[in-house]
Parts: structure tokens; sequence; C-alpha cells
């Protein structure tokens, strides 16, 4: 039976691609928006022991430099807005391929990769899911290739 494992990735040292996102949604009017963090998501589709593969998958360096990243099994439960956006065309086989044929993960049947931006917004309820919502469409996600998930809302 198939298990799904979910990595997350981020950056320990300040991340001037979320700066810069925080900066400009400001210049265009999102004031509720107070913090923008982004991380590299990785949905695996594994057989066999899902602890075994969480020990070896985070050792993997074209994932997880251990200089530069840090990373979690789980999205953390929070007051931020998570938002999951993910290529539409890209259905993972080329991180697959290095993944099973040059690193030896053979339980690997399919990953998905997206990118998880996650909001501190000050606003409550829906207001909080419409702001992350147009903050989305207005920059973070290029609707013409990607596509976006709000997974997490207060």
């Amino acid at each position: 039976m198939p298990k799904q494992v979910e990595m997350i990735v981020s950056l320990k040292v300040p991340d001037t691609t979320a700066i810069t996102a925080l900066q400009t949604l400001q210049k265009i009017g999102f004031n509720k928006i107070k913090d923008v963090k982004r991380a590299d998501y990785y949905k695996f589709t594994i057989e066999g022991d899902d602890k075994t593969f969480k020990e070896k998958i985070c050792k993997v360096d074209i994932l997880v430099n251990s200089n530069k990243h840090s990373y979690s099994f789980s999205i953390q439960k929070d007051d931020e807005v998570k938002i999951l956006v993910k290529n539409i065309n890209d259905d993972g086989s080329g991180i697959l391929s290095t993944l099973k044929n040059r690193l030896g993960f053979k339980n690997i049947k399919k990953i998905e990769k997206s990118i998880l931006w996650s909001l501190s917004i000050n606003a409550h309820g829906k207001e909080t899911k419409k702001i992350a919502d147009k903050a989305a469409k207005d920059l973070l996600v290029n609707e013409n290739y990607q596509e976006y998930k709000i997974i997490q809302a207060k």
C-alpha cells in the first residue's frame, strides 16, 4: 500500500525572495500582510517503511543542504495562512529520475514539488482567506502556468 510523505524545506538564513514578496505586497496595498515566508514543499508517494525513508531523504543534498536548509515532515499548524503553489506541467519526473536512478531511492513511486507560502495576516475569519486569495492572484502565482490552493487559514 503506497504511503505519502510530506517534506518542507526552508532556508535558515533570511529569504530574499520572501522579503521582496512582502515589500511588494505592501506596496500594492496589502497592508494587513505583516510577514511572508517561503519553503519548498515535497510530497512523496512511496512503498515500504516511511520512517526509514524519512531518515534517508532528509540527507539528500539536492533537496536539503544542511548548511543552509532546515526541514520538517509536516506543515506547521499556526496562525499563518498557507498557500501551496504548483507548476501545472511539472510532473516531478526530473527529480524522481535523479532520486531513483542516481541516488537509489527505488521505493519512490511519485513526487510532487510545490512552493509553500506562509502569510501572517492581521485579519480574522473570511477576510483572512480573501486577502490571501487576492495576494496569490496578484503576485504569488502566475496563473498561466501555476495553480494554487489555500491549505490553511485562520
